[in-house]
């Protein structure tokens, strides 16, 4: 499973703690961090009231070389949101692996048409998204070329509550249109990214920070370094137990079977000639000649010599 931490733009435009930020995830075990590249026109208007805080968290060309950089040499994929056809085209040059697409943006042809055409992967959150939205995106991103496409479950809630999260969308989608689907959280701490996990998420993606208590940002419903990686730990623990569903061809079990499934043995000492009735049988551990499924084709048989208590009824004991 490929986990995401989400920085976004907790950073707040402090380019030495965004550094710190990528340095902890890979630390924790994160496979990639992932940033957002705007310009904060490209997403609200001057008169909107998170203009200003979303403004600090502004990069260039310049920062975005920088943490690339740092992320490379952590061993951590680089991954940002883009916004416009900037974003998409700073991405583009820096050479990002993959486009995540906010679930804003889920349905903006506009900026879906940019990103389609460079071939990239792309990962789409569908937060306010219906099924034919979905599609309808997932059919236009293909049509213009676009790289393969991974959906991200996704509630626009922030955070969002426990009863809204509805993780089994994450089944429904995969089964729908037959591609890799992950979740992408708002829930605070670690435990809906468990159970998107264990529900079949291919990748998460979880927004992350040193420290919750900071006022702005995504900060509140982050997890912090500790946290990512306990959540790592979990979902690597996770993937093993989950396995494979052709496992119950090839039980790593089945040998068990001789020894805690039942055989059939005398309850009591019976005498030759002695035919055998119900209570002359006691089914135990282990396995013998027979199970306790062949009572019916017992009961009558006569036993053609003498047989202790707790000795398993062979076949070589009946008469034919």
């Amino acid at each position: 499973m490929y986990l995401i931490a989400e920085i976004g733009f907790n950073h707040e435009g402090d380019m030495t703690l965004a550094r710190e930020m990528i340095a902890a995830a890979a630390e924790a075990g994160a496979d990639a961090v992932k940033f957002q590249t705007f310009r904060a026109l490209d997403i609200a208007l001057y008169s909107s009231p998170h203009f200003a805080q979303i403004k600090c968290g502004e990069m260039g060309w310049e920062e975005h070389c920088q943490l690339k950089a740092t992320a490379e040499e952590r061993g951590v994929d680089f991954l940002s949101t883009p916004f416009s056809k900037w974003g998409v085209g700073l991405l583009t040059r820096l050479g990002v692996p993959a486009f995540k697409v906010a679930s804003m943006d889920c349905t903006n042809k506009a900026l879906l048409e940019e990103i389609a055409r460079t071939g990239k992967p792309v990962y789409l959150s569908t937060g306010m998204a219906n099924v034919s939205e979905i599609g309808e995106t997932l059919t236009f991103l293909k049509e213009q070329g676009s790289g393969p496409v991974s959906l991200l479950h996704c509630l626009c809630l922030y955070p969002a509550d426990a009863g809204c999260l509805n993780l089994e969308t994450i089944p429904f989608l995969k089964s729908l249109f037959r591609i890799p689907v992950g979740y992408s959280d708002h829930y605070p701490g670690t435990r809906a990214c468990l159970a998107a996990a264990l529900l079949g998420a291919d990748l998460i993606e979880t927004h992350f920070t040193l420290d919750k208590t900071r006022q702005g940002g995504d900060h509140h419903h982050s997890v912090e370094p500790a946290e990512l990686k306990a959540l790592v730990e979990d979902v690597r623990e996770m993937e093993v137990m989950r396995g494979s569903k052709d496992a119950i061809y090839k039980r790593p079990d089945r040998a068990c079977a001789q020894a805690f499934r039942r055989g059939v043995y005398a309850s009591r000492n019976l005498e030759k000639g002695h035919r055998l009735k119900e209570d002359d049988f006691l089914f135990a551990r282990p396995t013998s000649d027979f199970t306790p499924n062949d009572r019916v084709f017992l009961l009558g048989k006569e036993i053609k010599k003498d047989l202790a208590a707790f000795h398993q009824i062979s076949r070589e004991i009946l008469q034919p």
